[in-house]
């Protein structure tokens, strides 16, 4: 537990210091091929791009990282895309040397999920919703981090 701290200090020192000029830095990945699927991850990477503590980059570059997975659950193929239904997952990188013997150092830190059903005409307002639950999960582990 007191490594997964450290590391949160380290990514927090690191995001807080830029975050005085610059923004906090995440990516987002979609898998799926269903259309209000893949206008939600555009709707979200606007969001993201629109934020003004948060800078879109690619997920090498990313200290969080949202994971959206999106499945039509319509299963005639008459049916026109009209809702979806998506997971997100976020995800901090873990910034602690790789230790092989300390699976802490070996995966990305899991901060929070959330699966949600997604109508062709609310993919904003649910984009909104993930980031908002992004600025949550981090408030709550820069909290855990300064020991409130």
């Amino acid at each position: 537990m007191q490594k997964l701290l450290c590391a949160l200090a380290l990514l927090l020192a690191s995001t807080v210091a830029l975050a005085q000029d610059a923004k906090i830095r995440v990516s987002v990945t979609h898998s799926g091929e269903d259309a209000v699927g893949k206008r939600l991850a555009f709707s979200l990477r606007e969001a993201v791009r629109s934020s003004s503590g948060y800078q879109l980059v690619g997920p090498e570059e990313s200290g969080l990282e949202v994971k959206l997975i999106t499945l039509d659950p319509e299963t005639s193929p008459r049916s026109s895309s009209v809702w979806t239904v998506a997971s997100a997952t976020i995800v901090m990188t873990n910034f602690l040397p790789y230790e092989k013997r300390n699976p802490q150092t070996w995966y990305p830190i899991y901060m929070t999920s959330v699966v949600m059903t997604v109508g062709a005409n609310r993919t904003d307002e649910q984009a909104k919703s993930i980031l908002a639950t992004l600025d949550d999960s981090l408030e709550k582990f820069r909290a855990a981090a300064r020991g409130k």
